[in-house]
C-alpha cells in the first residue's frame, strides 16, 4: 500500500463525493471520484486504489452490467469495494460483508473504511 491510501469514490451525487472526499482527506487518504460505475471501472484499473467506495444507486445501467464491470475491475487488482446501498437492489449482487445499507451514518462508513484499508 502507498504511504498515503487512495480511495476511488463513485457517486452520481456531487454533494456526496464531496462530503466522503472531506471525511476521507481529514483521515489520512487521497482521492479519487467518478460519478458513474463505468468511469469508475477505467479510473480502478488505471490508478490501481487501495479501496473502492461504490455508491449502488449510481449504477443506472438495465441489470446492474456497469457495477458488475466494476466489480470486475476490482477484482482484477485484488482491491477492496465498499457497497452503499438498498438491501433489496444491491446485497443480492456483492457480499454482505463488503455491503453497507442506506441509509448509514458517515461515522460508520468511516470506520469500515479504515478497518479495510487497515488489512489491506
Amino acid at each position: 500500500m502507498r504511504s498515503v491510501p487512495q480511495v476511488l469514490i463513485v457517486d452520481q451525487s456531487a454533494e456526496s463525493r464531496e462530503i466522503l472526499r472531506t471525511l476521507l482527506e481529514r483521515h489520512g487518504a487521497a482521492t479519487i471520484e467518478a460519478r458513474r460505475p463505468d468511469q469508475a471501472a477505467r479510473l480502478a484499473d488505471l490508478h490501481r486504489p487501495d479501496l473502492i467506495v461504490f455508491d449502488a444507486e449510481s449504477d443506472l445501467s438495465d441489470h446492474g452490467e456497469a457495477g458488475e464491470s466494476l466489480a470486475a475491475a476490482a477484482g482484477r487488482t485484488d482491491t477492496p469495494i465498499v457497497i452503499l446501498g438498498t438491501i433489496s437492489r444491491s446485497r443480492q449482487r456483492f457480499p454482505a460483508e463488503q455491503f453497507v445499507a442506506k441509509p448509514y451514518h458517515y461515522g460508520s462508513l468511516i470506520r469500515k473504511i479504515r478497518e479495510l484499508l487497515a488489512a489491506a
